[in-house]
C-alpha cells in the first residue's frame, strides 16, 4: 500500500476508526519522557477528525491516563487509552475500564529495579499504576553493555514473577500479561459499528500488538520508523520515515474527513 492509496481508502471509509500511539508517533522522542509534547498539528488534525462523521479517534500509549490526557487536553471527543489497554478513557474523559493494579508485585520488581539502577546511576526508574519501566536512555555509550547485562538479567527475574517485560525504544517495562495495544483496540471496535475500518500507527514493539490486531480485522497498520527501531516483528500496510510523515497524513485525512481548513488534499 503506499501513501495514496492509504488516503483514498481511510478517506472513504464509513465507519473509522483512526488509533495512534504517542511517542515517535504525533509527538518527537525526548531525552526524558516528561519532556514529551504533541506535534500542534498532530492535536488540530486529530480534534478535527474526532468530530467528523462516522470517525473514532483514539490516543493508545503506555503513559499513564492522566499523563496522556494531559499531553492531549485540546483534545474533547477522543477515547484515551494509558498503560498499553489497562487503563481506557471515552470521549469526554470518563474512564470505562481500569485494571486492578498487582500492587504487592509491582512492590517487588520496583525494588529489583532500583537496586539495578543504583548499581548503573544512568538509569531511571518509574512506577506506572500497573508497571514499573526502566529507562536506559541517557546511559552513557560506553556503560550500555552493562546496563544491558543488568536490564537482561532484570528482565528475567521479572518474568519469572508472571510479567511480561516488554523492550522498547530505550525503555524495558514490566506488565501484567493480561494487557496490550491489541486488546485495547479490540476494546473500542466492540464499541462501534460492525464494519469499522481500524487504522493503527506505532513506532515500537509496544505497538506491534496493535497493528498486527488492525491488520487480522481487515484494516491498515501504519509503522513509523526510526534509526533506534528501523525495522518493525509485524508486517505493517505502510511504513514511514518519521512522526512528520504521519502527522501530514492526519492533516490530509482531516482535510478529507474533517474539512480541516486550509490542509492541501490529494485529486480524487
Amino acid at each position: 500500500m503506499d501513501v495514496s492509496q492509504f488516503i483514498e481508502r481511510v478517506a472513504a471509509a464509513p465507519s473509522l476508526l483512526l488509533a495512534t500511539d504517542f511517542d515517535g508517533t504525533i509527538a518527537e522522542i525526548a531525552v526524558v519522557s516528561g519532556g514529551a509534547s504533541a506535534a500542534p498539528l498532530a492535536l488540530e488534525s486529530l480534534q478535527a477528525l474526532s468530530h467528523a462523521p462516522g470517525t473514532a479517534v483514539a490516543v493508545v500509549t503506555g503513559r499513564t491516563i492522566y499523563d496522556v490526557t494531559a499531553r492531549t487536553a485540546p483534545l474533547d471527543a477522543v477515547w484515551r487509552v494509558g498503560e498499553h489497554g489497562a487503563e481506557i478513557a471515552a470521549p469526554g474523559g470518563v474512564l470505562v475500564y481500569e485494571a486492578e493494579a498487582p500492587v504487592e508485585a509491582l512492590d517487588v520488581v520496583e525494588r529489583d529495579a532500583e537496586e539495578v539502577a543504583r548499581r548503573v546511576p544512568a538509569l531511571w526508574v518509574q512506577r506506572k499504576r500497573c508497571s514499573i519501566a526502566l529507562h536506559w536512555r541517557v546511559v552513557p555509550a560506553e556503560d550500555r553493555p552493562a546496563a544491558f547485562a543488568e536490564l537482561d538479567a532484570w528482565s528475567e527475574r521479572t518474568q519469572r514473577k508472571g510479567f511480561v517485560v516488554m523492550r522498547g525504544r530505550s525503555i524495558h517495562e514490566a506488565r501484567d500479561a493480561a494487557h496490550d495495544k491489541g486488546g485495547a483496540l479490540e476494546f473500542l471496535l466492540a464499541r462501534l459499528p460492525r464494519g469499522t475500518l481500524v487504522v493503527y500507527a506505532g513506532d515500537d514493539t509496544t505497538d506491534e500488538p496493535a497493528i498486527a490486531f488492525a491488520r487480522a480485522r481487515g484494516g491498515i497498520g501504519v509503522y513509523i520508523a526510526s534509526a533506534e527501531r528501523p525495522d518493525v516483528g509485524v508486517e505493517p500496510d505502510l511504513t514511514l520515515d518519521e512522526p512528520e510523515a504521519w502527522i501530514a497524513l492526519l492533516r490530509e485525512l482531516a482535510a478529507r474527513r474533517g474539512g480541516l481548513p486550509g490542509a492541501p488534499h490529494r485529486p480524487a
